[in-house]
């Protein structure tokens, strides 16, 4: 009986290699991804960071700015005991005070009392400059009249007429706004000062005609009958 012969079934040489090969990429994609990970957290942690500085920063100007208003409003006001009477040194420091205060952190209300320092300390350009400023930058329906009228003050300081009256137009020409019967009744009182008789009457008049409860109507109402 003939001898079988057996096959045998050469071992693949290249195999273990291959194994091998695919081991060694899978371990340096790992190796790839961790470190994507470990960079991708350390950016996060740096951004993290970064926010919260900037919200402490910011949290501690903001702190700042109201420290200084509120110290510029008890000198405005001379509520402090400790500080000076002298209106003069009051208004100059709170000045200073209310200008850091807006270099911090620009508010409308802190602009306006800008404003009035500088009126308070006879500045008067200034003033209007500032107030003008205010309007043009916070166009405020709460603000806007408070910044009108002290600037037609400002103005009757200086003795300009003119310009208090085309401010106090402005201010009477603000719907709905606090003032325009106070508009009313000081545009009739410059009016009347030049001897305008007939124009002064026409504000008084428009003043008991649109504002007839007005504190000041009764005395537009005599002015009128004159």
């Amino acid at each position: 009986m003939p001898k079988i012969i057996k096959k045998r079934i050469s071992k693949h040489e290249g195999s273990d290699e291959g194994l091998q090969d695919t081991v060694n990429d899978i371990r340096s994609r790992l190796k790839e991804r961790q470190r994507a990970l470990v960079i991708g957290f350390a950016a996060f942690l740096v951004v993290l960071i970064a926010v919260g500085g900037f919200y402490i920063y910011n949290k501690s100007q903001r702190d700042k700015a109201t420290e200084f208003q509120r110290e510029a409003y008890q000198l405005f006001y001379n509520e402090s005991p400790a500080q000076s009477s002298v209106s003069g040194d009051n208004y100059r420091k709170a000045l200073d005070l209310f200008t850091k205060s807006y270099d911090i952190k620009q508010r409308a209300d802190v602009l306006l009392y800008i404003a009035y320092c500088k009126y308070e300390l006879g500045n008067y350009d200034d003033a209007i400059k500032t107030l003008k400023e205010l309007n043009d930058k916070f166009p405020d329906p709460r603000i806007m009249p408070l910044a009108y009228f002290k600037m037609a003050e400002a103005y009757l300081k200086k003795g300009d007429n003119t310009g208090a009256l085309a401010t106090l137009k402005d201010l009477a020409s603000i719907k709905d706004g606090i003032f325009q019967d106070m508009a009313l009744m000081e545009s009739g009182k410059v009016l009347e000062s030049q001897g305008k008789k007939e124009e002064a009457k026409a504000m008084f008049k428009d003043l008991v005609t649109k504002f007839p409860n007005s504190p000041l109507a009764a005395e537009a109402k005599t002015k009128v009958e004159e």
